[in-house]
């Protein structure tokens, strides 16, 4: 009767301690994948906010007075075909409109490299998007559901100021958004309470 009481207790040890060390990972994973979505997040910021510095001025070659893209946020980057609106650009394809052709391309490898998440286009979608609606934001998709991806994307938005952050639960696996730019009135995307 001891030793089947003392397999008993040993069997009961042993699975709150792997329940313990497997709670630990998770966690561990959460927070790592936070903070490189967060620094993934603030390199994109960065980046299109440099390309709005350093060439501010709108692109009128045909001097009209109009911008010639219809950028609809000048000075923020456009598409690859310098267009913009709501089909959105792989973030990697983004240009910057009005510098010289041999710098209008944000992201060159040496930048992309930098990214410690969002370079692994295999798993996550980033899609850069600027209209006259919603703003400058992007979009950050996971291919495929994970609770680990729920958990991480729910502190991240913690992280953001309100309205510059938001989830869109509906859908499957949940799509995270982040808005350089947020106009206002905006269209009502991934909505949350108070913001335009």
């Amino acid at each position: 009767m001891y030793v089947a009481i003392a397999l008993i207790l040993m069997g009961l040890l042993v699975i709150t301690l792997t329940r313990g060390v497997k709670k630990d990972v998770n966690s561990t994973l959460v927070d790592e994948m936070v903070l490189y979505l967060q620094s993934d997040i603030q390199t994109i910021h960065a980046s299109a906010a440099e390309c709005a510095q350093s060439y501010p001025e709108k692109v009128d070659q045909d001097g009209d007075g109009t911008d010639d893209y219809a950028n609809p946020n000048i000075p923020w980057p456009l598409y690859h075909g310098m267009g913009s609106g709501g089909a959105g650009e792989t973030i990697t394809n983004i240009l910057c409109p009005a510098a010289p052709d041999a710098k209008q391309t944000i992201f060159g490898t040496v930048l992309n490299n930098r990214m410690k998440l969002l370079s692994d286009t295999g798993t996550y979608t980033t899609t850069y998007f600027t209209d006259n609606v919603e703003g400058v934001y992007v979009r950050i998709v996971r291919g495929g559901a994970s609770p680990i991806w729920e958990e991480a994307i729910s502190r991240l938005n913690d992280k953001f100021a309100p309205c510059s952050a938001a989830i869109d639960s509906g859908a499957s696996p949940s799509v995270f958004y982040y808005w350089i730019v947020r106009l206002s009135p905006g269209g009502g995307l991934a909505p949350e309470a108070g913001c335009p």
